[in-house]
């Protein structure tokens, strides 16, 4: 194709639509809740669910991942913009910041034979397995969101996709859930979290390439 030719036919194609991050953002969310309400009007919450969530430490259970699902969220969306190079990452320090403490406070005020009792097999499997599969659906929507921007950093817009599914799959999940020790969810959330993030941003250096 000729120079002239090329010219004339870029200049003959529709504009390209504006980015629409509310959109994207409503996206995202859709296929994070749309999981959890699945499972939970399955399986149901847990019982006496509004009483624990009076109590301070289950009610961080659940806020917890919600707010850095609400950080990784924002950040995504920013990295979509070739401009921005600084996505705002500094809003994940407070819900971690607060994780570290409650494991600390776990550490030095409960007896060690406290600290893994809820750590079983199964409570474990259950707990990771859930928050699993109800981060694919949402993870692998994020991912697509993110191909609508143009990230100049596509392996940290991969890791927020994972973070902000896997987090907001936990927040879901944490309605569910029964073990209320920091020890169990502050760790095991944290390590299923982590690894749907890490799998996603490998995946985002590939996908989200330009």
């Amino acid at each position: 194709m000729k120079t002239d030719d090329l010219i004339a036919e870029l200049a003959g194609a529709p504009a390209p639509q504006p980015l629409n991050t509310a959109r994207m953002a409503g996206s995202v969310l859709a296929a994070i809740a749309l999981p959890a309400v699945l499972f939970l009007t399955a399986l149901g919450v847990r019982d006496g669910l509004g009483g624990y969530l009076a109590q301070p430490v289950v009610a961080l259970k659940t806020l917890l991942p919600a707010l850095i699902c609400v950080a990784a969220l924002t950040a995504l969306l920013r990295l979509s913009r070739p401009e921005i190079t600084r996505p705002g990452l500094g809003w994940l320090a407070l819900p971690l910041a607060i994780a570290a403490a409650l494991v600390l406070r776990s550490l030095f005020t409960a007896p060690p034979d406290a600290w893994f009792a809820e750590a079983t097999v199964f409570y474990v499997a259950e707990c990771m397995g859930g928050i699993l599969v109800l981060s694919l659906v949402p993870a692998w929507a994020a991912l697509r969101v993110a191909r609508q921007g143009a990230s100049t950093a596509p392996r940290l817009s991969g890791l927020m996709a994972g973070l902000a599914a896997a987090s907001g799959a936990a927040t879901g999940y944490s309605l569910f859930c029964v073990q209320d020790n920091p020890m169990f969810f502050v760790i095991w959330y944290g390590l299923i979290i982590t690894a749907v993030t890490l799998v996603s941003g490998a995946l985002g250096a590939r996908l989200l390439r330009w």
